[in-house]
């Protein structure tokens, strides 16, 4: 997929930028049993419609049969599946239009999703920004006079019908200040979010926007002591992980845990697992059965994730002080860049 290239470009400056940072390699760690209280309330932030289900599909039900609370974001519309979209149209020269359709029927089989896993209780936003720009906003869109346009669909802000943002300029500074707003309104006790070492732009662009969201909040509440849980998942990293992921068929693994990568830096960090009994792991693997258009795609990727476990690494809430200077570095690594002549656009029509 020469998509595919584009990305590996942007996380190996990602990777190089955290290197520099002194992550350390990670050491060989027993993940803690996770258990969940009573009446917590669950924060998800997923990147891309189905990722929600990916990461936490079975610690949302967890949560709902404890009593607890749970409210899921999905940041993008995920329009952007180039591949995907030629195939399910027959189509190689897309229009905007090709992905506007597409990424409405993303956002609605998030929807779907979160009715069958918890039966009109999940808190739902879609806010509907277009796929690729999380990063983007992140390091180079940052004010609402210079939003990101999308080289797919066309707009600077939100198009779609289905999203709680329609008409919201896709910069970081509103993305940003949205997130602080939904962390006010819920006051989680569990946050779940991608990890800033994820293999994918959007997901690592959105790990450093929910620890910027994290540390806002804590500042404009100091006398509320908040110190939510705080969970890293991880979807995208190098070929072979998860086992299965990239097999031609599904192969059902879903009696058999699945950890975290050995190569994932610890960074310092601690690991848990949340055991899954087997009606949660069904129901985790008919509600990715309603993502109809990634299993299309992707079927034995998303396969790849039902276990009978979810994995996290636990960050603490003081890592999110300072990472404006993280942020900082990154945008320095994105104008360099952005001088380089071929376009996200020009790699994906040729």
């Amino acid at each position: 997929m020469k998509i595919s290239r584009f990305c590996k470009l942007i996380t190996l400056t990602m990777t190089v930028i955290l290197a520099m940072l002194c992550i350390t390699v990670a050491q060989a760690q027993t993940p803690a049993n996770f258990n969940v209280g009573h009446a917590e309330r669950l924060l998800v932030l997923a990147p891309h419609p189905d990722d929600e289900t990916l990461s936490a599909g079975g610690l949302i039900q967890q949560v709902l049969a404890q009593g607890g609370s749970v409210r899921s974001v999905v940041v993008t519309s995920g329009d952007a599946y180039v591949e995907a979209i030629q195939k399910a149209t027959g189509k190689q020269h897309l229009k905007p239009s090709d992905f506007i359709h597409y990424g409405e029927d993303r956002l609605n089989e998030s929807r779907h999703a979160a009715q069958l896993l918890g039966k009109g209780f999940i808190h739902l936003d879609l806010l509907g920004y277009s796929d690729g720009s999380v990063y983007a906003m992140l390091v180079s869109h940052w004010r609402r006079s210079h939003p990101d346009r999308s080289g797919f669909t066309g707009f600077d802000h939100v198009p779609y019908r289905a999203a709680e943002d329609k008409g919201i300029a896709q910069d970081g500074e509103d993305l940003r200040n949205e997130l602080v707003a939904i962390l006010k309104d819920t006051k989680p006790t569990i946050i779940v979010f991608p990890d800033v070492m994820e293999n994918d732009s959007d997901h690592a662009g959105l790990g450093m926007f929910a620890l910027l969201a994290v540390d806002d909040w804590r500042e404009s509440n100091k006398t509320a002591h908040t110190e939510p849980r705080l969970l890293a998942y991880l979807i995208h990293w190098q070929d072979g992980w998860p086992p299965g992921s990239s097999a031609d068929k599904a192969i059902d693994n879903s009696e058999q845990p699945l950890f975290l990568p050995e190569d994932l830096p610890l960074r310092g960090h601690s690991r848990s697992c949340l055991a899954l009994n087997q009606p949660e792991v069904k129901l985790k693997s008919q509600a990715l059965q309603l993502y109809k258009t990634q299993q299309q795609a992707m079927g034995p990727f998303l396969q790849a994730f039902v276990h009978s476990n979810e994995c996290f690494t636990e960050f603490k809430v003081a890592d999110s002080r300072g990472i404006e200077n993280v942020v900082k570095q990154w945008q320095h690594a994105r104008k360099q860049f952005d001088s380089h002549p071929v376009s996200r656009w020009r790699i994906a029509r040729e």
